[in-house]
């Protein structure tokens, strides 16, 4: 903790000069920098860096790497900085510096700049022998050098322009993370990365820099339920429009087609002073304008549809329908942060929305919740087009549904005279209230929101008029902030077997990086329909050459901020949803990214993205087995297979360490009982169970904990269960190969396979789960009985039971009795599977296919 908050009093001056020196003020949600005229050279603030790090072990440790050709410490530290230098990439930390960076400072290139390098990577935190360094940087010292990088010998706007090569220019602002191999851009070296989205997380609780990671804690062990505030960093540049071309500058992951897009480059970054460009005075102006206007839409949408409505016209444009800048989030003052990072503002992750003094609400329309299409469990659904007959587990695959507005909306606290409310999750008769309406439903409101970050240039705008500004997301808390979307598509595409691969989930688990879609076209910024390529990943011009080179350091376990750790689904939505243009029946559906498609608040969506599992494959929380199987979707039973299961511990039906309950949503899974001599489970009911009522018992304690092999070794292990069940999707696929969809007369076997496939795992419920040691009683017995030890480095139990009738309890309304028809234990360890089945022998199986 000490590395965490270390604030020696060197680097209190540091901060304290270079925010005083820089004129710091805020001018209508804007930063604006303006020098004064005697303003600091950019190499003072690099000097003063290296000052403070120097006795902390950086200056032992830079002689090192360089064999004595790099002395931070020295007088001359320009010309140190500048000498080609003979550096070693066995030293900890620097395996995967760029093969050609030959100096401490590369004029305009921050990738093959050494001390850059060494003070933006998390893999630099140790000397040769292992001696840890006893300080890091602050992203304000970080940001020092990097503007030491681009200004040590500023280019001219004429050999912009040459570099270019007569592409269009523009000032462009990009979010931006210092990546390691395999993060970066290419995956061959340390680079750095930047995307024109950039998101940040709310929280309870303010932000912490970690400066030994290089990174933002996403949570507080000791405050378990709390959730600190994650801020993302954006900055500045002179950039080009340019195809995509992959060996050159990007995108990361190229997709077929990327050579037609056009991707906005960085090629100069941009900062106030005289020592950006060379001849200019840059006074540079950055603006956020942030918005959550959930509640706004969803009252449009009532008066468009023709449902009963209280509120419109100028009161949407009004606090909470619309949430805007400081309630959201801000250009964080904090020195040691440095400029441009969006820090959102701690607060509950919901909150009763209130409005002329009195409590918020709206209409329950009983032409809208009387109809079963309209209502997931107990809540709103606002999702025009669900199905209504059947489970169509392929329903959305191709992601054309409108989210017109929050797709789910609480409407279970009732708002009485007097401003009274009546929770009716305790009434017996809560469905058939609901669906009668006609009452006044409590609006919650959450901070999420999403808006831009705008760059104006004093100095430069006269010849390059054109400003693109970022898209920002203020996103919902990430329970899995180990796990990266990238990394869980990569396997899928790689580690996979083929077998498997298609029937894992209902479509491939690809990350917002990877999806080409608009920013949201209906914030007044004037986002642009056809520009596609705003959540892609690219780097400079030229910097993707070389070998492929290995880090040597500790790799950051938290990758945040960027595209390609967020999923690219929409349904469920976690970090943003996506609305629909249909501007010509002859033009193809265009889409764009739309924060108010999310739940009103979060948690709500929380709660049914999460109860209808990882069927959708984005990172977040299964709880398909917290609730009871059969759950209700549109009026009809709709159960959902388990496909990456938390733990018995992370649901809450075993404690913790320490004998405490610490589920992730604060809702403890199911137990088992015996009911008139049948073997029964019994569930929190999902129509029942209301987040808004359980305030603060949300955590990541747990889920956090969980890594990207752990997380995926779930996966393959639950998948290997339904193998040994008999679920065997090769099979599957076969049997309906060449079949005809009687709507459209057209082959259409791998829809229907797909289908039979989730109806089949569905048809099994997961009643508990967690990992065993080798050495496990139970374990030991199953292997000895089936004559066949598991191997590997996890081993897991699994209880599964093929699930029948569904009652609610008759002693507790909140319970639904669910029979348990037959019953499996399973053992999966590598690729091995120990199954009995309805307390039968031991069978070893082996069926699923391993590559």
């Amino acid at each position: 903790m000490s590395e965490l908050l270390e604030q020696s009093t060197s680097r209190r001056a540091f901060v304290q000069q270079m925010a005083l020196s820089a004129g710091a003020l805020m001018v209508s949600g804007a930063w604006q920098f303006a020098f004064a005229s005697d303003e600091r050279a950019l190499l003072d603030g690099v000097r003063d860096a290296c000052a403070r790090l120097a006795p902390l072990g950086w200056r032992r440790m830079l002689l090192d790497v360089t064999g004595g050709g790099l002395d931070i410490a020295a007088g001359d530290l320009a010309e140190q900085l500048a000498r080609p230098l003979r550096i070693d990439r066995r030293h900890p930390g620097f395996g995967d510096f760029s093969a050609r960076g030959t100096r401490g400072i590369e004029a305009g290139a921050p990738d093959r700049s050494l001390l850059y390098h060494a003070f933006a990577s998390p893999t630099v935190v140790a000397g040769r022998g292992g001696a840890a360094l006893r300080g890091f940087p602050t992203l304000a010292e970080i940001e020092a050098v990097e503007n030491y990088v681009y200004g040590v010998r500023p280019p001219t706007l004429e050999s912009l322009r040459a570099r270019a090569s007569g592409k269009p220019l523009a000032i462009v602002v990009f979010a931006l993370q210092y990546r390691n191999t395999p993060n970066s851009v290419h995956g061959r070296h340390a680079e750095l990365c930047f995307s024109r989205t950039g998101i940040a997380r709310i929280g309870t609780v303010g932000p912490l820099y970690n400066a030994r990671t290089r990174s933002f804690e996403a949570g507080d062990p000791e405050r378990p339920f709390e959730f600190r505030v994650v801020p993302q960093r954006f900055a500045a540049y002179v950039a080009m429009q340019a195809r995509g071309e992959e060996e050159n500058f990007g995108p990361q992951d190229r997709l077929e087609g990327d050579e037609k897009l056009s991707f906005w480059v960085p090629l100069h970054k941009l900062f106030n002073g005289r020592e950006c460009i060379a001849g200019r005075d840059i006074a540079l102006e950055v603006s956020r304008d942030l918005r959550n206007d959930s509640l706004a839409q969803f009252h449009r949408w009532l008066d468009l549809n023709g449902y009963q409505n209280n509120w419109r016209g100028e009161h949407l444009e009004q606090f909470p329908f619309l949430i805007r800048n400081e309630r959201i989030a801000s250009f964080s003052s904090r020195p040691d942060f440095g400029t441009g990072i969006i820090e959102p503002r701690p607060a509950p992750l919901a909150n009763v929305a209130e409005y002329q003094g009195r409590r918020l609400s709206y209409p329950v329309d009983p032409a809208f919740s009387g109809d079963p299409a309209n209502l997931a469990f107990s809540s709103a659904q606002v999702l025009p087009g669900a199905p209504t007959e059947s489970p169509a587990y392929m329903y959305d695959t191709a992601q054309e549904t409108q989210r017109p507005a929050p797709e789910y909306l609480n409407l279970r606290h009732r708002v009485l005279p007097g401003d009274s409310v009546e929770n009716l999750n305790l009434r017996p008769d809560m469905m058939e209230v609901i669906r009668a309406g006609d009452y006044q439903a409590q609006h919650h409101v959450d901070y999420v929101g999403d808006g831009w970050v705008e760059a104006r240039c004093g100095g430069l705008e006269a010849e390059i008029p054109t400003r693109i500004p970022a898209y920002a997301v203020v996103a919902p808390p990430d329970f899995f902030p180990k796990v990266s979307q990238r990394d869980l598509m990569n396997w899928w595409k790689r580690d996979v077997p083929v077998p498997v691969r298609d029937a894992l989930w209902a479509i491939p688990p690809l990350t917002l990086s990877q999806t080409r879609i608009a920013a949201n076209v209906t914030l007044p910024i004037n986002f642009s329909i056809n520009d596609t390529t705003v959540t892609a990943l690219v780097t400079h011009p030229a910097e993707g050459g070389g070998p492929v080179q290995a880090p040597n350091g500790p790799l950051p376990e938290e990758l945040t901020g960027l595209p390609d750790t967020s999923p690219g689904l929409f349904d469920p939505g976690w970090d943003t949803s996506q609305g629909i243009v249909f501007s010509d029946p002859d033009t193809p559906l265009q889409k764009f990214l739309a924060g108010y498609g999310l739940g009103a608040p979060f948690v709500e969506d929380a709660k049914l993205c999460a109860a209808y599992g990882n069927y959708w494959p984005g990172v977040s929380p299964d709880a398909t087995r917290t609730f009871q199987p059969g759950k209700t979707l549109g009026g009809i039973l709709y159960p959902w297979p388990s496909i990456a299961p938390l733990t018995d511990e992370e649901i809450g039906i075993v404690p913790s360490a320490g004998g405490r309950y610490m589920p992730w949503d604060g809702v403890r899974g199911p137990t088992v009982r015996t009911v008139n001599g049948r073997r029964m489970a019994a569930y929190p009911d999902a129509r029942r169970v209301d987040y808004l009522d359980t305030p603060g018992t949300l955590t990541a304690a747990l889920t956090s904990r969980v890594g990207f092999d752990e997380y995926t070794a779930r996966v393959m292990a639950m998948s290997r269960v339904y193998w040994s069940l008999g679920i065997h999707d090769p099979e599957i696929e076969r049997k309906h190969r060449g079949s005809i969809d009687p709507d459209t007369k057209l082959p259409d076997g791998h829809e229907k396979a797909m289908i039979e496939i989730m109806r089949l795992k569905s048809a099994w419920a997961v009643r508990s789960f967690l990992p065993v040691a080798a050495r496990d009683a139970g374990l030991v017995a199953a292997e000895r009985a089936a004559g066949a030890r598991l191997e590997g480095p996890r081993r897991y139990r699994f209880e599964v039971f093929r699930w029948g009738e569904q009652t609610t309890d008759p002693q507790d309304m909140r319970v639904v009795l669910v029979e348990m028809r037959e019953t499996a234990e399973v053992y999966v360890g590598g690729d091995t599977v120990l199954i009995r089945r309805n307390e039968g022998p031991w069978k070893r199986d082996t069926s699923i296919p391993t590559s």
